[in-house]
């Protein structure tokens, strides 16, 4: 028995030397629940509680790490990013916002717009918070400022409260993203669509109206489908620039393919003869159906300053005749 006393002092000493491993053991994992938990030394650790983590990579970093991280953000998003207190104090306002206003933020701290801007402009951005403020919700609209590259920017604008713990509102954020690369590819598009109808109208325009050159001075004109008031001056616009440009003398005006002729159109057709009368030419008329001869005798349409022929071919003839 005097043998294993010896014995069994050494095992409890051993055992007590565990035990304060062990507690030490434990403080240690309590310290980094803490610590990643983002609570103080002050506050307990419950046994098998999960530490409160957020973002990505948040097991690695500590609470100082997380609000540098944000700051860094605030500060490199490009967008002008405000944050000020119900009197329009500003109490925080990152790079790309000092930018655009030229100040620093030792100029920008604790002050309101109107110690910034002039009365103006600082009217505006101070009922803008109120509204957003007054509204406790986002609103949003777009806007336009000039930057100091001296360009005008387009922005779209989210005004928001801020609330504290207990939802009570302590202030209002301002986020002004630039859309200004956007609003000019808007731009762009929108005058390409309006090239691109002009274009369309052109063709159009050239397919309604031919103009053929048939011979030295003598065009020939083939008129296809109805005639408005529109498509009748497009015909005189086309039909004296051609005679211009070709230096023409006779002009054929073929309306084989027209259905019908009103006394606007009767009278579209003279106005265009004695247009091209002027320029020293003459308008040949020709496919003239039996059924809108009728219709011209009965509008009593004068026609005295055409020549006119039954048929293409023969209003071809009468011109290569002269």
């Amino acid at each position: 028995m005097a043998q294993d006393e010896p014995h069994r002092d050494g095992l409890q000493q051993e055992n007590e030397s565990l035990r304060a491993q062990n507690e030490q053991l434990r403080r240690e994992i309590a310290e980094l629940r803490r610590a990643l938990a983002g609570r103080g030394p002050e506050e307990e650790s419950l046994p098998g509680a999960e530490p409160r983590l957020s973002g990505l990579g948040a097991e690695e970093r500590k609470p100082r790490e997380d609000t540098e991280l944000l700051r860094a953000v605030v500060e490199a998003a490009p967008m002008l990013l405000f944050v000020k207190d119900v009197e329009g104090r500003y109490v925080l306002a990152n790079g790309y916002f000092l930018s655009w206003a030229g100040l620093a933020w030792h100029d920008v701290a604790g002050k309101t717009d109107h110690e910034l801007f002039p009365k103006e402009r600082a009217d505006t951005f101070r009922a803008s918070d109120l509204d957003a403020l007054t509204a406790g919700r986002t609103l949003s609209w777009e806007e336009s400022n000039v930057m100091p590259d001296g360009l005008l920017h387009h922005f779209a604008v989210l005004k928001f409260p801020l609330r504290d713990a207990a939802g009570a509102i302590r202030g209002v954020c301002g986020i002004s993203t630039d859309i200004s690369s956007y609003k000019r590819a808007e731009e762009e598009n929108q005058k390409l669509q309006a090239e691109i109808i002009h274009a369309q109208e052109m063709s159009l325009r050239a397919l309604s109206t031919p103009l053929l050159p048939i011979a030295k001075g003598i065009l020939v004109m083939p008129l296809i489908g109805d005639i408005d008031r529109s498509r009748a001056a497009s015909v005189l616009e086309v039909l004296l620039g051609g005679i211009v440009a070709h230096e023409a003398r006779r002009v054929i005006l073929d309306i084989t393919g027209v259905p019908a002729v009103d006394a606007e159109v009767a009278n579209a057709l003279v106005r265009t003869a004695h247009a091209v009368a002027l320029l020293g030419a003459t308008v040949i008329l020709t496919g003239i159906q039996p059924k809108i001869a009728q219709t011209l005798v009965e509008l009593g349409v004068d026609l005295s300053t055409l020549v006119t022929r039954s048929t293409l071919e023969s209003g071809i003839a009468h011109a290569l005749e002269g």
